[in-house]
C-alpha cells in the first residue's frame, strides 16, 4: 500500500469515525429527520458535481427513470432506514458506542447469504466467526446498555441500521453492479433526503439551531457522507475492497477516542472487549472460502 493510499485510508477512517460525533452535534438543534434529509441533499448536490465533472450525470439520471422501484429501494436499505435508525438512537446511544454496534454490518452479509442467494452457504468457519461477533454485541448491549428501556432500544436501532447496511450490499451487487459506486451513492442519499425530507419538515424544531448545529449538519454532508464517499471508491479503485474494507476495523476506535475527547463518554473494558469480538469475527466471517481441491485424473482415465 503506497503512502498516499495509506493517508487516504487513516482520513477516511478519521472521517466515518467523526460522523457519529456530529450527528450528537447536529442533534441539539434538528430532528433525527431533518438531520437525515439535510445530509443526503447536501451529499446530493456534492456528488452530482462530481458526477457532472465525469459526464455521468445523463446517464446516472436516466437509469433513476428507468428503475424507480430499484432506486427506491436501493435508497431505503442503504441510506434512509440505517441513517434514521442510527440517528434516533444516539438521543440515547454514546457516540463511540454507536460505531461499535454498527461494526458487525458485514456479519449480516454472511448471515443473509443463504437466504437470498441459494447457492451460498455458511460453512463452519463462517459460522465460529458470526457467533464470535454475535457475542461481542451481546456483551456491549448487555453490559453497556441495560441501565435504561431507552437505551436499550436506541442499541437495538444501532443493530438493525447495521442489517440494513448488510442488506444493501445485496441490491448493490444485485441490481447496480453496471453503475459507477458515485453513480450508485448519488441516486441512494438524492432518493433517501426526498424521501424523509417531508418527516424532516413536520419535526422541524420551534426554536432557531445554533451555529454548531448547522455546521454539523453541513459537515456531516459535504464531508462525512459525500467527500467520505469519493475517498472510499478512490481507495477501492487503488487498493482494491478488501483493503479498502479496513477501514470499518479503524473507525469504531477512532469514534471511541472523539466521543472520549470531546463529549466526555468513557471508554469502558466492556465496549473495548465488544469491539475485539466484533471485528474477530467479522475477520473471520469475511474470508473467503477455500475452493475444493480438485485430484488430476490419470491420463487414462481422462481420456
Amino acid at each position: 500500500m503506497s503512502t498516499r493510499h495509506a493517508t487516504l485510508l487513516a482520513a477516511l477512517a478519521a472521517v466515518w469515525g467523526g460522523s457519529y460525533l456530529l450527528i450528537k452535534y447536529a442533534l441539539d438543534g434538528f430532528s433525527a429527520a431533518m438531520i437525515v434529509s439535510a445530509r443526503s441533499l447536501i451529499a446530493s448536490a456534492v456528488l452530482f458535481a462530481v458526477l457532472k465533472s465525469r459526464g455521468l450525470a445523463p446517464a446516472t439520471l436516466r437509469d433513476v427513470r428507468e428503475r424507480p422501484k430499484w432506486a427506491l429501494i436501493l435508497a431505503l436499505t442503504a441510506v434512509a432506514a440505517p441513517f434514521l435508525l442510527i440517528t434516533f438512537g444516539e438521543h440515547v446511544v454514546p457516540s463511540g458506542l454507536t460505531a461499535v454496534l454498527i461494526s458487525p454490518a458485514s456479519l449480516f452479509v454472511a448471515l443473509l447469504a443463504p437466504f437470498i442467494l441459494p447457492s451460498e452457504s455458511i460453512d463452519r468457519r463462517q459460522g465460529a466467526g458470526m457467533l464470535l461477533g454475535l457475542a461481542g454485541v451481546a456483551l456491549v448491549v448487555g453490559v453497556e446498555a441495560v441501565h435504561t428501556l431507552s437505551e436499550f432500544l436506541g442499541a437495538l436501532a444501532m443493530i438493525g441500521a447495521a442489517f440494513f447496511y448488510g442488506l444493501s450490499g445485496f441490491v448493490v451487487k444485485g441490481r447496480y453492479g453496471a453503475l459507477a459506486a458515485v453513480q450508485t451513492s448519488w441516486i441512494s442519499v438524492t432518493i433517501a433526503g426526498l424521501l424523509t425530507l417531508p418527516i424532516g419538515i413536520a419535526t422541524t424544531p420551534g426554536h432557531t439551531p445554533g451555529l454548531g448545529a448547522i455546521a454539523a449538519v453541513v459537515v456531516l454532508g459535504a464531508v462525512g457522507t459525500a467527500i467520505a464517499f469519493v475517498i472510499y471508491y478512490e481507495l477501492i479503485a487503488g487498493i482494491g475492497p478488501a483493503r479498502a474494507a479496513l477501514v470499518s476495523y479503524l473507525a469504531p476506535g477512532i469514534a471511541l477516542f472523539y466521543g472520549a475527547i470531546f463529549l466526555d463518554e468513557k471508554i469502558t473494558a466492556a465496549a473495548i472487549g465488544g469491539l475485539v469480538l466484533i471485528l474477530g469475527g467479522v475477520a473471520i466471517a469475511s474470508r473467503p472460502k477455500r475452493a475444493p481441491v480438485k485430484v488430476a485424473q490419470p491420463a487414462a482415465a481422462s481420456a
